[in-house]
């Protein structure tokens, strides 16, 4: 059996059929997925007191160039998150979209992804998940941000498992 070389620096072209292992598609449809980015896997256990949001890492960060303005985004979260009986705590996904600021992805009609008010101790293993349209073609940053709206203290990697964001780029 002959063995070919590709030299992809000068661009592949054409469709490769199934049989050859191909797909048989010279484009792709609505739906598929364009590029997968995960961050920084964090360990680390960190808390915050804060009323306000703020970053929880930026080793939590995840950084993507859209393939075209109309890409749809899949943005989760995994972590493990503790707060106590009787505190409050929310925790969001925030985009930047190239040189601007950060700010909230609001996913319908909620304003966060989590929220624990005044319940009993809350320790758990769980993703967060919004979905997202930026409309750019720019440098997008997606990352979670925490805070307290009223009193109490949060917690991520209370037992040692760790965090991480995982994006996803799709066509539409």
């Amino acid at each position: 059996m002959a063995i070919d070389k590709i030299d992809v620096t000068k661009g592949i072209t054409g469709i490769l059929p199934v049989a050859n292992g191909g797909t048989g598609a010279s484009s792709f449809s609505a739906g598929k997925v364009l590029q997968v980015v995960k961050s920084t896997v964090t360990t680390a256990q960190e808390e915050t007191t804060s009323t306000t949001a703020t970053e929880v890492d930026t080793d939590l960060r995840c950084t993507l160039t859209p393939a075209s303005s109309s890409s749809k985004f899949m943005v989760q979260f995994f972590t493990t998150i503790r707060c106590a009986a009787g505190e409050n705590m929310a925790i969001g996904i925030y985009r930047k979209i190239g040189s601007g600021s950060f700010a909230k992805v609001s996913d319908g009609a909620g304003t966060e992804a989590f929220r624990q008010r005044n319940s009993d101790h809350l320790q758990l293993s769980t993703t967060f998940l919004v979905y997202d349209h930026p409309n750019t073609t720019d440098a997008v940053i997606y990352t979670p941000y925490w805070w307290c709206p009223s009193t109490g203290t949060v917690r991520i990697n209370d037992n040692g498992m760790g965090s991480f964001t995982l994006v996803t780029e799709m066509s539409s």
